[in-house]
């Protein structure tokens, strides 16, 4: 997550730098220039008509403003616009590559999802399993004990009749609780 947050601030960065880069090479457009500096040079050779005396053998005429500004930026090295279109395509890319990692972290966050999901099934079925696995003990325990056989010595000691009176004593015991809870629910 924090590759998609430098990788978005830098894109943005760069394309902020791009926009200032072009707004400053063409405001530098000599038509640009020459129209903006006419309006200010007209302003100021008005100025100087009014105050100059033409009769006057030093005064001679000054250039315009904007043909010096125009020689200067024919000095003044051009930006590259293979830098600016290199520029715009490794905009676009990481426009891309931003559009490709939030793809890739929404689909790694399903996964996740699926993989929680999975694992809650995969434990009820273990769960599931362990308690089949105790009733098949179970089960098996109870034939091995009807299979031993020694009927007779059973019968003698009375084996099932223990289990059976220790039964019974629980259930005797919790509705003996039983009638104890209603006779004071009665008395109240």
């Amino acid at each position: 997550m924090a590759l998609v947050t430098v990788n978005s601030a830098l894109s943005n960065h760069i394309y902020n730098q791009t926009r200032t880069l072009r707004d400053l090479s063409l405001s530098l457009h000599p038509s640009n220039i020459a129209s903006n500096l006419d309006e200010e040079s007209a302003d100021d050779d008005d100025d100087d008509d009014d105050s100059s005396d033409s009769s006057h053998p030093k005064s001679r005429k000054k250039p315009k403003l904007a043909d010096l500004v125009i020689s200067l930026i024919d000095i003044i090295p051009r930006p590259a616009e293979v830098a600016l279109y290199e520029l715009h395509v490794l905009q676009e890319t990481t426009t891309q590559l931003i559009a490709q990692l939030s793809f890739l972290s929404d689909s790694l966050h399903m996964a996740r999802q699926s993989t929680i999901v999975a694992g809650r099934k995969l434990r009820v079925a273990k769960e599931a399993c362990a308690e089949w696995k105790g009733q098949l003990d179970a089960a098996e325990k109870g034939e091995r004990w009807i299979e031993e056989g020694d009927w007779v010595g059973k019968c003698s000691r009375r084996e099932a009749a223990k289990v059976c009176q220790d039964v019974l004593r629980g259930f005797e015991s919790t509705c003996g609780g039983m009638d104890k809870q209603m006779e004071s629910w009665i008395v109240e």
